[in-house]
């Protein structure tokens, strides 16, 4: 199993040369990052693997926008292919899984945003068994899919089943001090990798994720 590089300074480093070629959860609050962290991932990904970035709610204009507020513009690789929105807003639960494994079949870098708008829709049921199928559909990829999650906008109990059958599952905290924040991430698991116990420190800033330097390894 080769690591993918993210191409977030320290991050790659701290993992041991970047994320596994798995199935990962990305969750957090609202503004902790999580999204940002995908989408940085991803427009590093596009260089060498080709990306499909599906949305429930969102608009691709949104994301879209969204991104070159922090200089990653998409026009390129929309215009080759190499990167496309697909919205699952109007799909129905029996067609699903096949809208995301087309893509996957394809050896394309899936990302579903979000998990937690697919429940408004779905149930929890419906869920598990699209992580199943990804799963199986991606024992022999050489890239990651990324899944995102809004804490709080399902029960815990839905959070806790995620969690469990994602292969892996990265935290992404928001904390609030007397007068100012800070955020940090914490691995939670990573299949087929030894797990970092340290959390990382981060910032977001014009150019995206950053990780805190006094955190970096060496």
């Amino acid at each position: 199993m080769i690591p993918v590089k993210t191409g977030i300074a320290g991050f790659d480093e701290f993992l041991l040369g970047g994320l596994p070629p798995k199935i990962i959860l990305l969750s957090g609050a609202p503004g902790s990052g999580n999204e940002v962290f995908a989408r940085q991932v991803l427009f590093y990904r596009v260089k060498t693997c080709p990306v499909t970035y599906f949305t429930v709610n969102a608009t691709a204009e949104s994301v879209r926008e969204d991104m070159a507020a922090y200089g990653w513009n998409l026009t390129p690789t929309e215009e080759s292919g190499a990167w496309r929105f697909e919205s699952l807003k109007d799909t129905k639960t029996s067609d699903l899984s096949e809208a995301i494994l087309t893509e996957m079949r394809q050896s394309r870098a899936v990302a579903i945003d979000s998990v937690s708008e697919l429940l408004l829709s779905h149930n929890i049921q419906d869920i598990v068994n699209l992580l199943t199928s990804m799963t199986h559909q991606n024992r022999k990829s050489q890239t990651f899919q990324l899944l995102l999650l809004t804490e709080g906008m399902q029960t815990p109990q839905e959070e806790t089943t995620i969690n469990h059958f994602a292969e892996g599952a990265i935290n992404f905290a928001l904390n609030w001090n007397s007068d100012s924040t800070s955020r940090q991430l914490i691995i939670r698991k990573m299949a087929g990798t030894i797990i970092p116990t340290r959390r990382l420190t981060y910032t977001l800033g014009r150019r995206g994720f950053i990780i805190e330097t006094a955190t970096r390894i060496s």
